[in-house]
């Protein structure tokens, strides 16, 4: 479900201004859908494969893994543990150095907060909580905002046959809430595994300037792009392991609004399960520990 989490990233409180509404339409290729056993309409095939999306169930499975963020500003990595009561990461290294006695400290002080505070943990869950009903809206919405049309395959190392899709905005959509307003001004490409009908990658771009708060509050620049990637983690499971996104334009119409972001997840390994959000912070310290005990070995091993 997080296929669409730079969108969710980008837009989590902000009102996108759209207008129109007209009869729906939809564009496809019976030749490449009936060679692939795939439905005739392409928009039935991503209604099928974000339903796969939304019926995913996490359950037991539990994972440790890396985040890695890229930005103007410099780099940060985290690592991320899973718990019942939602993720929670440690930072563990920036512009790829490990933590200063101080960052650690610091680090340290903002989990214990977390893991004995009933109000940072009620604010922790609630945020996670939104994150995922804003997803939901943005991936129910799409086989209605924008056409597909079935555009070729492509061979997958890991996943063998995928479809390729191109989309653009459907003129006859008429945006039900502000997180789905932005894709009118959006068109671009999706792959879909044939097999599993799962998405594995999705790039577009803003073809025009996309305006918020009725244009008082800000602009979105024609020209923005993003891209996601998911993959296969486990036999049940589909991650987003990749997020690029890089938007321009302006803020309560004077201060610019520059994104210029690369994130990666990777190094996912089995965690505890049904872990509270205070257990999941005690066993992500060990990890962290172990890490950089790990590190430090391995520098003193290259060092003589």
């Amino acid at each position: 479900m997080a296929l669409v989490a730079a969108f969710v990233i980008l837009f989590p409180e902000i009102q996108l201004n759209a207008k129109g509404r007209a009869q729906s339409h939809e564009t496809n290729s019976g030749a490449q859908a009936e060679e692939l056993h795939l439905p005739a309409s392409a928009n039935d095939l991503v209604r099928q494969a974000i339903d796969n999306e939304l019926k995913q169930t996490v359950g037991d499975e539990k994972y440790f893994f890396h985040v890695h963020k890229l930005s103007p500003t410099g780099e940060q990595t985290k690592e991320y543990v899973e718990t019942d009561e939602g993720a929670v990461g440690r930072l563990i290294a920036v512009n790829g150095q490990s933590l200063t006695d101080d960052q650690r400290r610091k680090e340290d002080q903002h989990l214990q907060k977390l893991a004995t505070d009933a109000d940072a943990q009620r604010k922790h869950r609630k945020d996670q909580l939104e994150d995922e009903e804003r997803t939901t809206k943005m991936l129910k919405a799409m086989p209605d905002a924008f056409i597909f049309k079935y555009d070729g395959e492509e061979e997958s190392p890991q996943y063998g046959k995928l479809v390729r899709l191109q989309f653009k905005p459907n003129p006859n959509f008429n945006p039900p809430n502000r997180e789905t307003q932005i894709y009118k001004g959006m068109e671009g490409t999706m792959l879909i595994d044939c097999a599993e009908k799962r998405m594995v990658k999705i790039s577009g771009d803003l073809t025009q300037e996309v305006t918020f708060g009725w244009g008082i509050f800000g602009r979105l620049d024609k020209g923005g792009k993003f891209e996601v990637e998911q993959s296969k983690i486990s036999p049940r499971r589909w991650e987003t392991t990749m997020l690029k996104m890089k938007f321009t334009g302006r803020v309560l119409l004077f201060k610019k609004l520059n994104i210029d972001e690369k994130e990666t997840t990777s190094d996912f390994r089995p965690a505890p399960a049904h872990l509270t959000l205070a257990e999941g912070i005690n066993v992500l310290k060990q990890q962290t520990s172990q890490l950089a005990e790990g590190q430090s070995s391995a520098s003193k091993t290259s060092s003589k």
